[in-house]
């Protein structure tokens, strides 16, 4: 019996707090500051958005800004605080 409550709190703890929203590939769709999950060349990873262009974004991911282009970004997801999974 306790295994099978030192699991389910387990399981409540390690539940993410954040869910993704897709978003549309539009440069006008994304936000300057928020937090998005893009793929890009089959490779996916979460960045910040520090500014924006028409056809560019410059974001922060892994403690450095990257220039990335729109069009080759394939799905963007952005980032959104979930109450229910607190």
């Amino acid at each position: 019996m306790q295994k099978l409550l030192l699991i389910l709190v387990a399981g409540i703890l390690f539940q993410s707090c954040y869910s993704y929203k897709t978003v549309e590939n539009n440069s006008s769709k994304y936000e300057v500051g928020k937090i998005y999950r893009v793929k890009q060349n089959g490779k996916s990873s979460k960045v910040k958005i520090t500014t924006k262009t028409d056809s560019t974004l410059v974001v922060w991911s892994k403690f450095e800004n990257k220039t990335l282009s729109i069009d080759e970004i394939s799905k963007a997801e952005r980032r959104k605080f979930s109450i229910v999974k607190t």
